[in-house]
């Protein structure tokens, strides 16, 4: 007894002594984990061994007791170029969901390295007896649940972000350009609204800036006011700083996408208007010689750009100081250079505007002389594109026929771009000294049908291509389906086409022969059927009047030399007519199997053991049938063919019927006979005449029944019969 309490205590001391070392273990293991993973603790965990304090309570850590009010744990919000994220990431799998797992194996481990005080037990390390413990594994459950609970309220503070999303989301560049197509970012409701036609160009007003970057820096304000740091459950701790200023330098950046388009629409509308001036007025106040056509149509240049940018020049002054004057109120000072052009510019403007009047009444009776002379240039071309107009109605591919279109395409090609660079060069002039050019309706005409006859012509070639190839086909390998479906492709493309073109020779043509190859190709397949013979061939070759020899090597080219579009009612007949013979055909051979095969049935002769034939129901129906079903073919128009063959068997059924019907006549009476003259001694004595000469007609019975016994087939044995 005393041994066995003196075993208790040792055990229960060793178990104590279990306990105090897995905590202090423990601890320290949480600790180094946590630096090693660059995490922070806010408080270490202590342990208290007490004999009152329960086993569980007294290794529960706070992250389930929440016994500190610092955090345990720390994770980092950031900001990427696409989304958010935690540092290390959260969730199950992931980076310190497997930390924590690795540091409840961990402290399972730990007491490997406990020496065991107990001798007697057999388990030599403490392990297996913590990983039995049920409270131990309840503990562990709970932790680790508590864990994921709160993860999940992490990634719930993370997504309540979202709604900022766009601002890492939407690519500023391309914000910026509807921006300033639209004024607005457009909604799928506006864009379906307009349809095909799309949504009108609406450029921004300043107002538009303005309320844009102020909603930035209100956005900016209210960033601002973020937490920096968020505390869930009191021992998860997230960092928000990292993503509050990644968020503020990105807000930024969209405010000064669009401050900084109003800082270079204003230097650059300074700058360039600077340039212009500048090389207007060295041009303008040039002396234009007369005769000096050079110098003069550079000098109408420029007096055409004074013009031309006049209004809008006159008016940009004004918004331009007020967008300096918006920018200063975002603290955005503009260089001191252009508020000197600002000042300075207007003036330089209105002077230039002076010049340009100047130097157009110095040029003016020179102008006068050059409209002159454009005009006449105008009157020209108009002539010429008349003629042109002619002979291209005349040379240009529009009759199928033409053996070499292409050609003919770039010799006319070649001529109207020649006359559409004079006409540009002529409708610059023109521009420049204010004349009217006249309306080149020839030479656009020219310029449609030309690239309508390309495209018309560019498809007759692949057409024509494309048959040549199909009429190489050996006759076997003609693949009707597909070559009808690609014809029906290219019906449908050329219907496609512009209407116009459908009065051109060229493209009913094309259409006639798309339409003729199908037409052929369908009169292919129906000769593709089985039922056709070598003197089918021969029918059509005397319908086409086009001798060929119909081979293995036979292809397309020679079926459609036949023509056979323009013989689709005769190649239906003759197809018919094979059909119709092939079930001719098909009747015969089994005539000629079923009566190889017919055989009579017989029975014995009860008193002198002869064998007798025997009636048979399925040898008179069948004999029947088969008379009826020539009587069928003979009155077919299509008979010509089998008509000797058909009428051989008629005979032969005909008269196979009437010797079966005498035949089992001359059977019957016989039977009867015999009976009487031959069995009836008293018959024979009273009727010795009769009974003398039915002997001899006895014999000859037995005598042909005896030639015909061996032969069973009902065909054969009624001709052994009649011969």
């Amino acid at each position: 007894m005393l041994r066995d309490q003196r075993k208790a205590e040792l055990d229960r001391m060793e178990k104590r002594h279990i306990i105090k070392k897995t905590e202090e273990l423990s601890s320290g293991l949480i600790q180094l984990s946590l630096r090693k993973n660059e995490m922070s603790i806010c408080e270490s965990v202590s342990f208290p061994e007490t004999k009152t304090r329960p086993y569980k309570e007294s290794t529960v850590i706070c992250i389930v007791e929440e016994v500190h009010t610092s955090p345990l744990f720390e994770v980092r919000l950031e900001l990427t170029e696409s989304d958010t994220e935690f540092r290390p990431t959260i969730g199950i799998g992931s980076e310190f969901y497997n930390l924590i797992d690795t540091l409840m194996n961990d402290i399972y481990k730990l007491v490997g390295l406990v020496p065991r005080l107990a001798k007697h037990v057999t388990r030599k390390k403490y392990q297996i007896d913590l990983e039995e413990m049920s409270d131990l594994s309840e503990m562990r459950e709970e932790i680790m649940s508590q864990v994921i609970t709160t993860m999940k309220q992490a990634e719930d503070y993370e997504e309540s972000f979202d709604s900022f999303s766009y601002l890492w989301v939407d690519d500023r560049n391309e914000f910026l350009e509807e921006f300033l197509i639209y004024g607005r970012v457009l909604t799928q409701e506006e864009i379906e609204s307009y349809g095909e036609g799309g949504v009108p160009p609406t450029p921004p007003t300043l107002e538009q800036f303005k309320n844009q970057i102020d909603s930035y820096e209100k956005l900016y304000e209210e960033v601002l006011k973020f937490e920096l740091v968020k505390i869930l459950d009191s021992w998860f701790k997230i960092d928000c700083r990292p993503f509050r200023q990644a968020l503020l330098n990105l807000i930024k950046r969209w405010s000064l996408l669009f401050k900084q388009y109003l800082i270079d629409h204003v230097t650059d509308s300074l700058s360039t208007l600077e340039a212009f001036i500048k090389e207007t007025n060295a041009e303008l106040t040039k002396t234009v010689k007369e005769g000096d056509l050079k110098a003069l149509i550079q000098v109408m240049g420029y007096l055409k750009k004074v013009k031309e940018r006049q209004v809008t020049t006159d008016h940009m002054f004004e918004p331009l100081k007020q967008t300096i004057e918006l920018l200063k109120t975002y603290d955005v000072e503009m260089p001191e250079e252009v508020h000197t052009q600002l000042h300075d510019l207007p003036e330089q403007w209105n002077n230039t505007k002076k010049i340009s009047v100047i130097c157009k009444h110095a040029v003016t009776p020179l102008q006068a002389n050059e409209v002159n002379v454009i005009r006449r240039k105008c009157l020209r071309f108009e002539i010429n594109q008349h003629g042109f107009r002619q002979k291209f109605k005349v040379k240009a591919p529009f009759k199928f026929d033409n053996p070499n279109p292409y050609k003919a395409l770039d010799k006319a090609q070649k001529k109207i771009v020649a006359m559409e660079v004079e006409l540009q060069a002529l409708s610059q002039s023109a521009a420049l000294f204010e004349v009217s050019v006249p309306d080149c309706k020839q030479l656009k005409a020219c310029r449609k049908e030309i690239v309508l006859l390309k495209g018309l012509w560019d498809m007759a070639i692949l057409v024509s291509l494309t048959i040549e190839d199909w009429k190489t086909t050996k006759w076997k390998n003609i693949s009707v389906e597909n070559m009808d479906a690609d014809c029906k492709k290219f019906v449908k493309d050329l219907r496609r086409m512009d209407k116009e073109i459908r009065a051109w020779d060229a493209y009913s043509g094309l259409d006639n022969l798309i339409k003729n190859t199908m037409a052929s190709l369908k009169a292919v397949s129906e000769l593709q059927n089985p039922a056709i013979r070598e003197r089918h061939w021969q029918q059509l070759m005397q319908a086409t009047k086009v001798n060929f020899v119909m081979s293995d090597e036979t292809t397309l080219a020679d079926l459609l030399s036949l023509q056979l579009h323009n013989f689709e009612d005769e190649v239906r007949n003759i197809v018919d007519k094979s059909v119709k013979e092939s079930g001719m055909e098909k009747v015969l051979g089994q005539l000629d199997n079923i009566w190889s095969t017919m055989e009579f049935e017989h029975e014995i002769h009860s008193r002198t053991g002869i064998m007798l034939l025997k009636g048979s129901d399925e040898l008179v129906e069948t004999l029947e049938d088969n008379q009826v079903q020539l009587q069928n073919l003979i009155t077919s128009k299509y008979i010509a063919y089998f008509l000797k063959e058909v009428s051989s068997w008629q005979q032969r059924l005909s008269t196979a019927d009437s010797v079966i019907s005498i035949w089992f006549e001359v059977q019957r009476t016989w039977v009867h006979l015999e009976s009487i003259f031959i069995g009836s001694e008293d018959i024979r004595t009273q009727l010795p005449e009769d009974s003398k000469r039915f002997e001899a007609i006895d014999i000859d019975f037995k005598v042909c029944r005896f030639h015909s016994l061996n032969i069973k087939i009902v065909i054969l044995y009624l001709e052994q019969a009649i011969f």
